[in-house]
């Protein structure tokens, strides 16, 4: 018999009486020696005969290898191990990243994630629910989606009735089920609340660099020279209940709980928005104005925080869970950003939005996140967008007169920077847009009857010009101007981006008036040396526009830049910085004796 294993056989002892002593022996003990007349069989037994039976019950038992052992023998091939066959626990436990608050009434919230991690400890077929109950009883109840040891489900933060659910604290009990609507075989809590997250408010100032310009209103309402002044320091969005709205509206939401829109930007150029209930006719609660900025500045914007809903003051604040501002792209917070009802959060541009003279538009997607104590910062689905409208100017308005209406008007700056459209901010280059944007875009045409002022006048003498810019926007006395007037537009739109511009007059020096090479005036398509009708072709004076280097910007006439201005044919030139001996010698064949005199800036009426 070939053994399986190399350890010798074991041998099986003999069996011992419950005394400890063998079986013959006890019995010699107990009968006795064997006497006459006995005749009991094993008395009839003798030594020899004995020793034979213990001897052949010896070889038996040596001879009986390993693999004849009885089941009572206790050989290694009949052992059984005890195997525990009870099977390991499902568990369940809230994620590390779970959402622990969130505001269903931001822009864009597109469901509550929620998440749970899950060991199945080798089971399959195991499904997932999440529900969402109060102490008032069940919210919501979501069949979850279990794979990659994750157990996820999206609430839209809506009760089963489909209506809102109020701001507050609640609880997400997420259920592991041996199969779809099974036995529960694990569950774990999450607690969350539900929270509102509003901006009532924005201020915009500059940071670093940079310098907001007060903006100006020529009129409220249609009511002529009705001047309504926005600062440079007043904030220009506003989020609030109207004075005609029901108590339990609220700065963010409506009496019945409905998001109140935000304001989108004021694109009326002449008025500002009115309200009849407010102190000045202006609309006071919720507004969107346009602001003026120096080309090249970084904007700070400072967000005013509210939780504010309707009936409860403050009833959406955070009270389990830390929440804070992320700063929208493009900027960078300035200082800490916790989301505190009441509290502020500002940002400032990583670069200035407003690099030229220009209009844009600040879009501001302001987002928010949340998280546990000591947890991670979770992303918080939804945000508040707020649009700016911004207008890049040289600088702030140079007239030498200083207040209203000596400032920058909304329906100029406007129209200035649709000329220039993004494409620079040098002063010089500006003017020359202006110029071009003054001969060529406003329907405006030269007087060639008597070349007489429509909205200009010198009330004192030539240092004395007046230029009255609310009757010229209106258009009172027509499109019909003459040089007085084309120098006042040109350079009233100039001081008012911030171009220092003064008018300049033009006579002859020792004659009454000087003639004219060929030009082609304004709103005309060719080119004469005798413009009038009367067959004249001269000026008694003229009026052009020019800053303190004294170069040229004239929008009254184009001239023949081809060196021969005095015969055709005609080569097209506006004078939008020329030298002041190139201009006049364009202008007119007694250039020599023509004198550019006076220096001043027109006083706006």
């Amino acid at each position: 018999m070939r053994r399986r294993h190399g350890a010798p056989p074991a041998v099986r002892p003999r069996a011992l009486a419950s005394g400890g002593l063998p079986p013959v022996l006890l019995a010699a003990l107990l009968l006795g020696p064997p006497g006459c007349g006995d005749d009991s069989t094993t008395a009839d037994a003798g030594p020899d005969d004995a020793g034979a039976d213990a001897d052949a019950d010896a070889d038996a038992d040596a001879d009986a290898g390993p693999d004849e052992a009885t089941a009572d023998d206790g050989g290694p091939e009949d052992a059984v191990e005890q195997v525990d066959e009870t099977p390991l626990p499902v568990t369940v436990v809230a994620g590390r990243d779970l959402l622990p608050a969130a505001d269903p009434k931001l822009e864009g919230f597109d469901g509550w994630p929620l998440a749970f991690d899950v060991e199945p400890a080798g089971r399959t077929g195991l499904a997932c629910r999440v529900t969402l109950t109060r102490l008032a009883g069940t919210l919501a109840v979501l069949d979850g989606t279990l794979e990659a040891a994750s157990c996820t489900a999206t609430w839209d933060g809506r009760d089963a009735d489909g209506g809102r659910v109020a701001p507050g604290a609640l609880t997400a009990t997420a259920d592991i089920l041996a199969e779809a609507d099974g036995e529960p075989l694990a569950s774990a809590d999450a607690e969350l609340e539900v929270v509102r997250l509003g901006i009532d408010r924005v201020q915009l100032l500059p940071g670093p660099v940079g310098k907001r310009v007060d903006l100006l209103w020529p009129e409220m309402g249609g009511i002529e020279d009705g001047w309504w002044l926005s600062s440079r320091d007043a904030a220009p969005w506003n989020l609030d209940r109207d004075a005609a709205e029901p108590v339990a509206a609220a700065d963010l939401e409506a009496a019945d709980g409905t998001p109140r829109p935000l304001p989108a930007p004021w694109d009326d150029l002449r008025s500002p928005p009115l309200d009849g209930a407010s102190a000045d006719g202006s609309e006071q609660d919720t507004f969107n104005l346009p602001t003026a900025w120096s080309a090249g500045s970084l904007v700070e914007a400072t967000a005013s925080l509210s939780s504010d809903v309707a009936g409860v003051p403050g009833g959406g604040a955070p009270t389990a869970t830390e929440v804070r501002v992320r700063a929208p792209e493009g900027t960078r917070l300035v200082g800490e950003g916790p989301f505190v009802p009441g509290g502020t959060a500002t940002v400032r541009t990583e670069t200035s939005p407003i690099r030229t003279v220009q209009r844009t538009e600040l879009t501001l997607v302001w987002r928010f996140e949340s998280r546990r104590p000591h947890g991670p910062w979770v992303p918080i689905p939804g945000a508040v967008t707020t649009v700016h409208r911004l207008y890049g100017v040289v600088g702030p308005a140079t007239f030498v007169e200083v207040g209203v209406p000596h400032l920058a008007w909304v329906d100029v700056i406007d129209r200035v920077a649709g000329w220039v459209a993004g494409t620079t901010a040098d002063p010089a280059a500006v003017a020359g847009q202006i110029v071009e944007g003054v001969y060529h875009t406003l329907g405006l045409r030269y007087d060639t009857v008597r070349g007489a002022s429509a909205y200009s006048d010198y009330p004192d003498g030539w240092d004395d010009g007046v230029f009255y810019a609310g009757a010229f926007e209106r258009r009172d006395h027509g499109s019909t101007i003459n040089c007085s007037d084309a120098a006042g537009i040109v350079g009233a739109y100039a001081n008012m981006v911030g171009i220092d511009m003064r008018y300049h007059i033009l006579t002859h020096a020792w004659r009454d008036g000087f003639d004219l090479n060929y030009i082609q005036p304004i709103g005309f398509t060719e080119f004469d040396e005798t413009p009038f009708l009367f067959g004249g072709g001269s000026f008694s004076y003229h009026a052009v526009a020019g800053p303190p280097d004294g170069s040229i910007y004239d929008a009254t006439l184009a001239l023949d830049g081809d060196g021969t201005p005095t015969a055709p044919p005609h080569t097209f030139l506006l004078a939008a910085g020329l030298p002041p001996d190139d201009y006049l010698f364009d202008l007119s064949s007694d250039w020599a004796g023509v004198r550019i005199r006076y220096d001043e800036t027109v006083v706006l009426q």
